[in-house]
């Protein structure tokens, strides 16, 4: 009998705990369920990494996937909702993929017009082949100087990434040369010394801008004198008129386009 007794209290004791365990769990709150994240959106994070190692492996993979990354890199620039990181992310794919982009163009050249995604939106721009050139050169007529500004840089990169033709881009230069803006001005004046084409109109621009007002303007413009070689001998005085400037820098600028412009008329066959 005190064996019966036994085990039924021993039954009605795991009836309580049943009973506390059932009851604690309807109240208690459910796991949440976590996911890892698919293999796209781990390469489109890493890609803005800090970490250098994560951001070139993410690199390669964006470009294994090629054509395949787009739908991604697409959702992401279209959705107002991403955040600026992401969208940066994308960005910088598309200028992983270059011409294999091309696709995603109209959707970069929107975000020019966010200040904080213009510069990154032109450099992908300038990767992503002809295709870029419509928007950039309508980016150029903005009424905001930072996107006329990034979008000439572009043009200028774009003109031999893309094989553009000369027409294409220095009538854009040239005309960047009387921007309002001192920014414009510089960027426009530095791509003429890097593409040093038709010396007939580029030069006498750079020579006249040797006495802009802004500094940088000056700087650039007797950086690009120099490049020109022969063709840019009557810059040799105003070249020598701004080396008594007070600013060091575009003394040793207008210093070094001088050696250059000298060392090319006393060159033999030059």
């Amino acid at each position: 009998m005190t064996r019966y007794l036994a085990f039924l209290a021993l039954l009605a004791s795991l009836a309580i705990a049943a009973a506390w365990y059932v009851q604690q769990s309807a109240t208690a709150p459910l796991p949440v369920a976590t996911h890892p994240a698919s293999p796209e959106d781990t390469w489109l994070t890493d890609l803005y990494s800090q970490n250098p190692r994560e951001t070139e492996q993410a690199a390669a993979r964006v470009s294994a996937l090629g054509f395949k990354a787009l739908p991604l890199i697409r959702s992401t620039l279209q959705n107002p909702g991403s955040d600026r990181d992401r969208r940066k992310a994308a960005l910088k794919a598309c200028a992983v993929l270059g011409p294999v982009a091309a696709s995603a163009v109209p959707d970069v050249a929107a975000t020019l017009t966010d200040p904080d995604l213009t510069a990154e939106a032109a450099v992908a721009l300038s990767f992503m082949g002809p295709d870029a050139l419509p928007p950039l050169r309508e980016a150029v007529r903005s009424s905001d100087s930072l996107v006329r500004r990034e979008a000439l840089r572009s043009i200028g990169k774009l003109r031999s990434r893309a094989s553009l033709e000369s027409t294409d881009v220095m009538p854009l230069l040239l005309e960047a040369m009387t921007d309002e803006d001192p920014g414009v001005r510089a960027v426009a004046a530095t791509y003429l010394g890097i593409l040093h084409e038709d010396p007939k109109a580029s030069v006498p621009l750079l020579i006249a801008a040797l006495d802009d007002f802004d500094i940088t303007v000056r700087r650039a413009s007797a950086a690009a004198l120099g490049s020109f070689g022969e063709a840019a001998q009557p810059a040799i005085p105003a070249l020598k008129k701004a080396m008594g400037d007070p600013d060091e820098d575009l003394v040793r600028e207008a210093g070094r386009a001088i050696v250059k412009l000298q060392s090319e008329r006393r060159a033999p066959g030059s």
